[in-house]
């Protein structure tokens, strides 16, 4: 989606909205009603992606907060992390592009980085290693097999509950994400945008998979097991619960 906007937008002068995918399809006509739906979609879909991610995430906050203070997990103080969320990402967007949210983001992802460097270096290093060998090994053999299979025989409901759900979740901010890469893409080419946006993120995501993975595959193999239960009787509180078994956990979680 972002390339399709940077290249219409930046090479043939259209704007910088989601209707200007649509162009090779309806031509002028997207400067009119069928433009205006279009980004109307575009907009409630993304609606949906970031009540979802905001959902989870409070959920995570407030069992941390349960965790170490014994701060209660409820509707209330939900609501509360949202509304102090909800404002700082307002102020990120006000202050524009280069000074809030791009400030904002790169904060993120040095923090991301260094918990995910503590988690690997304090954690089960070796045994993270071989996992992420053997974990891209399986995924390359498999790929074909989980990209077809849709529970025809088994009617666990588990795709449903999973990779529907997750592709669903990411589609949706599909509109926001790609017109922010579009927009701090200009200038570069099309080889390098595409290093940038599918090789470097699919490479991080395998690694943050497997540290945090096969972190807690270690707990719960080699260091007494339970963790499995623990995650599934509070899945929020995962995180918190892999920290507590590392050190220095009163900073990191």
């Amino acid at each position: 989606m972002a390339l399709a906007l940077a290249f219409f937008s930046f090479n043939k002068g259209q704007p910088l909205s989601i209707r200007t995918i649509f162009y090779p399809l309806l031509g002028d006509k997207i400067q009119g009603a069928w433009g205006n739906l279009i980004d109307i979609l575009a907009t409630v879909a993304t609606l949906f992606g970031v009540a979802t991610s905001l959902g989870f995430g409070v959920q995570q906050i407030n069992a941390g907060f349960s965790h170490l203070f014994g701060i209660e997990q409820s509707l209330p103080v939900q609501i509360v992390l949202i509304v102090v969320i909800t404002a700082i990402a307002t102020v990120s967007v006000v202050k524009g592009l280069d000074s809030g949210i791009r400030k904002l983001s790169e904060l993120n992802i040095k923090l991301a980085m260094l918990l995910l460097l503590f988690v690997f270096i304090f954690g089960p290093t070796m045994f993270i290693l071989n996992g992420f060998a053997e974990n891209i090994g399986y995924y390359v053999q498999k790929l074909t097999v989980i990209s077809t299979w849709n529970e025809t025989f088994e009617n666990s409901n588990w795709q449903n509950s999973w990779t529907v759900f997750y592709w669903a979740w990411w589609i949706a901010w599909s509109p926001f994400v790609g017109m922010f890469i579009a927009r701090v893409s200009r200038g570069r080419t099309i080889r390098e945008f595409l290093m940038g946006v599918l090789c470097v993120p699919t490479l991080v995501t395998f690694l943050w998979m497997t540290v945090f993975g096969n972190s807690a595959l270690y707990i719960e193999m080699f260091q007494g097991g339970g963790f499995a239960q623990a995650v599934t009787d509070n899945v929020p509180l995962s995180l918190f619960l892999l920290l507590e078994r590392l050190p220095f956990n009163a900073i990191t979680s």
